[in-house]
């Protein structure tokens, strides 16, 4: 999502149809003419799992707001609702008139359809910092959740939005349970820091930093691939939760509410918070019924999103070494992703390769399991 400052992106509202392969899909977020934010991060994953998609450009910006220098212009409310009179899945909503237009159009969609799934990913804050005006916190909590179907926000936006702390998983899902309150059926805090025992539980992956474990196929072809040779490093004794939980009934056997724990990642991406909603949003109208498994595959297709990201980077890094006579031993790539330079030539180095992962997108290999939680442990 372009308009937000920082590293991480956002999305938010769907309509499609429950239960069933395909639907469409009104996604209302940022637009950048390069690279892989917002509408751009979104819309070709959900086209690849069978959705229609109908984009709408909430900023059209040149880049992200990462890059030292962009162009282009943010919309306001009225230009959506001139746009959305016949047609939710939004993004970063930068002002209080966009987010009431955002509203206004859900109201009319669910009127019209009322299976419509609404995934809001609430582009607030991140690392302690907030990305947007302490009004917009209130109006998502007053006039958005109580309209959202699935919310997916970060550990610092569930506490922004429940005035909860939430610092472990127990305090994940103690906010999990108060959002609820406020209307979302179905809660994935994407990604909360945490310092432990990677043998106390299974890996899995939020947002940024990123995160990985055991290679993910590309889908691709797999002959010398160059991420085997380890660019992706995890950070010793870090690692990302994800926490999920729902209200919905699922499958006998399958958990309401659970984790997914992989180690942190040494590397930062932008646009991965735009992909894994999108991906929630699709696998979700998969698996209506388990959501342990939609996530898992959520979180698959990012992983290998990640890995054939990180094989380029360190293919790139190779050549330009064996060109300019170094060793070309992977080192470079490396340095390039756990780098948080603020320059274009970071930052377009390490744009997501969606393409080049479309099929495992499509038929994610999932490696990381979700582990159940129950309240108060």
């Amino acid at each position: 999502m372009a308009a937000a400052p920082g590293e991480r992106g956002a999305v938010a509202g769907a309509a499609g149809a429950p239960g069933r392969e395909g639907g469409r899909v009104l996604s209302i977020q940022s637009h950048v003419v390069s690279g892989y934010v917002g509408n751009k991060s979104a819309t070709l994953p959900l086209q690849l799992l069978g959705f229609d998609v109908d984009p709408v450009m909430s900023v059209q910006f040149s880049n992200h707001t990462g890059y030292p220098t962009i162009k282009g212009k943010a919309f306001g409310g009225d230009h959506l609702l001139e746009l959305l009179e016949a047609r939710a899945h939004g993004g970063y909503i930068g002002t209080l008139s966009l987010l009431e237009a955002i509203a206004t159009v859900a109201r009319t969609l669910r009127a019209a359809n009322p299976q419509l799934t609404y995934v809001c990913d609430p582009v607030l804050g991140d690392d302690g910092h907030c990305y947007v005006e302490k009004d917009l916190i209130g109006a998502y909590k007053t006039t958005i959740l109580p309209l959202a179907s699935i919310l997916t926000p970060n550990s610092f936006e569930a506490g922004l939005l429940t005035g909860l702390p939430v610092r472990d998983e127990a305090e994940a899902l103690a906010a999990c349970d108060a959002l609820h309150a406020l209307g979302p059926h179905t809660v994935v805090i994407t990604s909360m820091d945490l310092a432990g025992d990677a043998s106390s539980s299974q890996p899995a992956s939020g947002g940024q930093p990123a995160s990985s474990s055991q290679p993910a196929s590309d889908g691709g072809d797999k002959d010398g691939d160059p991420a085997a040779d380890g660019p992706l490093r995890p950070v010793p004794g870090a690692y990302i939760s994800l926490v999920a939980s729902t209200r919905q009934e699922q499958l006998p056997g399958r958990p309401s509410a659970f984790r997914i724990r992989i180690p942190k990642l040494d590397a930062y991406f932008t646009g991965t918070g735009d992909l894994l909603s999108a991906l929630l949003l699709a696998w979700c109208a998969r698996h209506p019924a388990d959501l342990a498994l939609a996530v898992e595959k959520a979180v698959a297709g990012l992983q290998a999103v990640l890995r054939v990201t990180a094989a380029a980077v360190h293919e790139t890094e190779r050549r330009e070494g064996s060109a300019g006579g170094g060793g070309g031993g992977g080192g470079g790539a490396h340095d390039l992703l756990s780098s948080k330079g603020r320059t274009a030539a970071v930052f377009r180095a390490k744009e997501l390769r969606l393409v080049q992962a479309r099929h495992a997108l499509v038929d994610p290999e999932v490696e990381l399991r979700a582990e159940p939680l129950r309240r108060g442990q």
